[in-house]
Parts: structure tokens; sequence; C-alpha cells
């Protein structure tokens, strides 16, 4: 499959929320990075990122989500999310880009900007 299918497939099943088919595309050993400090903000293998996963499943409430992309370049991806989101009782606007790398037809890596001063 080419990365821009692979991308687009991918993409399409976060923007409707198909959790299973999504996360068979992470590599076994994907690692996932967030920006600052954190428990969560290196995640190392699926396990770990499963974790992530259930614990923003379970915090946070999310009231509107939309995804642009994706963009694709050799065999990264860029995805840029927009969400309405509830969390500790503070209801915020989030936006974020991700960047993927894909090697051998998994998700290797994903990395998560944010705007400057959200």
């Amino acid at each position: 499959m080419s990365i821009d299918q692979f991308a687009k497939d991918f993409t399409a099943a976060v923007r409707e929320d198909r959790a299973d088919d999504y996360t068979a595309m992470w590599a076994d050993d994907i690692v996932s990075c967030e920006p600052g400090e954190g428990p969560m903000s290196r995640c190392e293998g699926r396990e770990q990122l499963q974790q992530k996963h259930d614990w923003w499943n379970a915090n946070a409430e999310v009231h509107s989500f939309e995804c642009a992309g994706p963009y694709v370049v050799g065999d990264q991806f860029a995805v840029n999310y927009s969400m309405d989101v509830t969390m500790d009782g503070e209801r915020n606007e989030f936006h974020e880009t991700a960047i993927y790398t894909v090697r051998d037809g998994k998700i290797a890596e994903e990395r998560f900007f944010y705007p400057t001063g959200e």
C-alpha cells in the first residue's frame, strides 16, 4: 500500500473514531511524543500508547472533533486536529499537529506539536 493510501486510511479511521482500525496501524514498538514533561510525554510500545488512549478516553469529554489532512511527504504524513474538550471541569478549544512516521507498513512514531501560547 502506498504511503498516500495508508495516510488516508489512518486519517479516515481517526476521523470516524474506528479505534480498532487505527490502532491496528501502530507498529509494536511505536513511539509517541508530546511536548513538555510528564508521564505520558513519551510512550514506547503498543501497551503504553493504549494506556495513554485509555486515559484520554476516561478523562476528556469531547464536544467536537475535526481533523484536516493528511499531508504526505516521503515516509511521513501530518494531520491537523481541532477539538472542543472539557477536562478537569474546564472547557477549551484545542489545536495540534501530529507528524506520523511510517516504517514497514506501520506507524513507527507519532509526534504532536501545539501552537505557541496554547
